[in-house]
């Protein structure tokens, strides 16, 4: 379900039931590409300077109403853990909007993450995610360089 503070917000970019939702910045080549193949009702907001106007932020928002699910969107060069830590501040600031939701995070680099495996920030976030999410919680965080696609 997207509350009304999604629905009307003024950074919505739409909420409706197109099949292929993509999230991708002017200029850059990475990618965030959902399918939608049931039809649901999905929002895709802008966070960075929108729905969050200052300090650390991600950049897009993506929300599977049907679902109760809310997918932080990142794309980003190449710094992981910044990434993280802008979905961890984003998550942070709307955690009164989202408390209904199951929380993903999603990040997309334009070239592969320096290997720095499950870094403090990533398990720190993983473990916030599992509190929010109960015990049914898919992969918590995925990133990809270039195009990351799923479906929900």
């Amino acid at each position: 379900m997207c509350n009304d503070f999604f629905r009307e917000s003024e950074c919505k970019e739409f909420c409706d039931h197109r099949k292929t939702i993509v999230v991708k910045d002017s200029g850059n080549k990475q990618e965030y590409r959902v399918t939608n193949k049931n039809g649901k009702e999905i929002c895709k907001l802008m966070v960075d300077g929108c729905l969050i106007k200052d300090g650390e932020r991600c950049d897009y928002l993506i929300l599977s109403c049907e679902d109760k699910s809310a997918f932080f969107v990142e794309l980003k060069g190449h710094d992981l853990k910044k990434a993280i830590g802008q979905i961890d501040s984003s998550i942070t600031k709307l955690k009164n909007e989202i408390k209904e939701l199951k929380i993903y995070a999603r990040i997309v680099l334009n070239r592969n993450p320096t290997p720095d495996i499950n870094s403090s920030m990533e398990i720190k976030l993983k473990k916030r995610l599992k509190q929010q999410n109960g015990k049914d919680f898919g992969d918590l965080i995925k990133y990809k360089s270039q195009v990351l696609e799923e479906s929900i």
